[in-house]
């Protein structure tokens, strides 16, 4: 007798034969004579690529964010450049010139005057303000006029080098006071070749624009007004001289100037006292520390009255 659970498991795999004949038989599609049975194609799904996440990221590590400001402007005030017209110098040092370094004998050539009996006074002057050499020449004009003038000073040294100037001036026609003075600052050498420039510069230094000349000044206080050009910043001396030469008032006064070596104006008022009505001058002095000198001077003839 044959064993019930083999006769079991045979029903189960015939079932299942049978049941996948069907399935397949309800699958095929049923074809005309001559027709060929249609395979159905293999079904290929191409998977849908994620969507992107929206979910942000922490910032771990940030930099500050650069706040761009609108930029400061500070206004620096640009110094206004004064124009005036200015009279020629009335004694051009036209060589040496600026910026010149000169040995012994110094050629000395200029334009200047007029001066008492055509008479023109060079000096040398050392750093300590010390005289290195006097000399006088005369003008190349007739008496009255002004007019070229030419000298060849020597002088000694005791170092190689020393930083000076050279001082050119004359006398009032009349009563042979001193009238106007130019300096022009050099190196003074003991040894080597010099080096010698010509001076382009003709304009006056200092001009005394009021008063004018043989102008009546009154009331004891002379109102002076001019312009000058300086070396160094250093006050202006304006003094009020007599008819003798001698100083019968005089004041300080800072040359109000845009930058230093360029135009300035200046002002002053000077008390005097004359015990009559004479002619005197009116004179403005430019000094200097590097050497300490007289660096210009000029004057101007008016009439004093108590």
């Amino acid at each position: 007798m044959d064993d019930p659970r083999l006769i079991v498991a045979g029903v189960i795999k015939t079932a299942a034969a049978v049941g996948l004949l069907t399935l397949s038989a309800c699958r095929a599609t049923v074809t005309g004579p001559g027709e060929a049975p249609t395979v159905a194609a293999a079904s290929v799904t191409t998977p849908t690529p994620p969507e992107p996440s929206m979910t942000r990221l922490p910032i771990v590590d940030g930099t500050p964010a650069l706040v761009l400001e609108p930029p400061e402007f500070i206004l620096t005030p640009t110094p206004t450049r004064i124009s005036l017209p200015l009279p020629q110098e009335r004694l051009i040092i036209e060589a040496p010139g600026p910026g010149s370094s000169v040995v012994s004998p110094v050629r000395v050539a200029g334009w200047g005057g007029p001066g008492f009996q055509r008479k023109i006074f060079v000096r040398l002057i050392g750093e300590q303000g010390q005289e290195l050499a006097r000399t006088t020449t005369y003008l190349l004009a007739r008496e009255g006029s002004a007019g070229l003038f030419v000298v060849t000073v020597p002088f000694s040294i005791a170092g190689l080098a020393e930083v000076g100037l050279i001082e050119v001036s004359f006398n009032t026609p009349t009563s042979n006071r001193l009238e106007h003075i130019s300096t022009r600052p050099v190196v003074f050498l003991s040894v080597g070749p010099d080096r010698v420039y010509t001076n382009l510069t003709t304009a006056e230094k200092i001009t005394i624009f009021s008063p004018r000349l043989d102008r009546v000044v009154r009331g004891g206080v002379a109102t002076v007004s001019g312009g000058a050009i300086l070396d160094e910043d250093l006050p202006l001396l304006v003094e009020v001289l007599d008819r003798t030469g001698q100083v019968i008032g005089s004041l300080e006064v800072p040359v109000q100037e845009p930058v230093l070596g360029e135009l300035g104006t200046f002002e002053a008022k000077v008390a005097y006292t004359v015990p009559y009505p004479q002619y005197g001058r009116i004179a403005v002095t430019e000094r200097g520390m590097r050497p300490p000198a007289v660096r210009h001077y000029t004057t101007v003839r008016v009439y004093l009255e108590p």
